[in-house]
């Protein structure tokens, strides 16, 4: 475990150049040196023991969970997700066709809702991880990749994807008290997608990215 100490003004230093030395732990406020590059440690405050930074997985790994992610979706969304049956009448419905279920039957909100943040969040993080990685592993420097990078960080506030997998385990005990339900292959699929994308999620870390940005100047 690694403590860095209060920063001292440096004489000669503008006051931009000292602000991108240091950082501000979230919960107590006390200023601090940010970490050198170090894999094997995590960074805590010498107050109150928060956790001030930790790196990611490398990014081979990272770039591997991303492209297995997006594999498991495309099966996910075209594939059945459950059957319903309820009075000798049995429907079988893919994740598109919910939606467009939702859509015609006037919850128009809810659709688009579930679409945005099920899907095209999920989706465009992974497209975003992928656009980011790739051209490091290709040697390109961390400048290259610097809009991708704040796209990312953007539809970070968006992710939901526990949250969304939670409610869709809620929703089918729900119907099988009213019907009987049969859940079919897409519906593993798409549990599996989302575990992969928040695992993914979870080891990226584009700060290790911004520190590489910071190493190159």
């Amino acid at each position: 475990m690694i403590y860095y100490n209060i920063p001292l003004r440096k004489k000669g230093n503008t006051l931009s150049e000292e602000l991108e030395k240091i950082t501000i732990c979230k919960d107590c406020g006390l200023v601090l040196n940010k970490p050198q590059l170090d894999y094997n440690h995590q960074f805590h405050c010498p107050r109150c023991n928060a956790l001030i930074y930790k790196y990611g997985q490398d990014y081979l790994t990272v770039l591997l969970f991303a492209i297995t992610s997006i594999i498991l979706f495309i099966p996910a969304i075209f594939l059945p997700l459950l059957s319903l049956e309820i009075l000798d009448l049995k429907q079988t419905t893919t994740l598109v066709e919910t939606l467009l279920i939702f859509f015609k039957n006037g919850y128009t909100a809810v659709s688009i809702l579930i679409t945005f943040i099920g899907i095209i969040v999920p989706l465009c993080m992974l497209i975003l991880i992928m656009s980011i990685l790739i051209p490091l592993k290709l040697g390109k420097s961390a400048k290259y990749v610097s809009k991708p990078l704040k796209f990312y960080e953007h539809l970070l506030e968006w992710q939901m994807g526990e949250i969304y997998m939670i409610s869709i385990v809620v929703a089918i005990i729900k119907l099988q008290k009213m019907a009987t339900l049969d859940i079919g292959m897409g519906f593993y699929f798409f549990l599996c997608f989302l575990l992969m994308m928040s695992l993914t999620m979870a080891l990226f870390n584009p700060y290790d990215v911004w520190n590489e940005n910071e190493i190159q100047k």
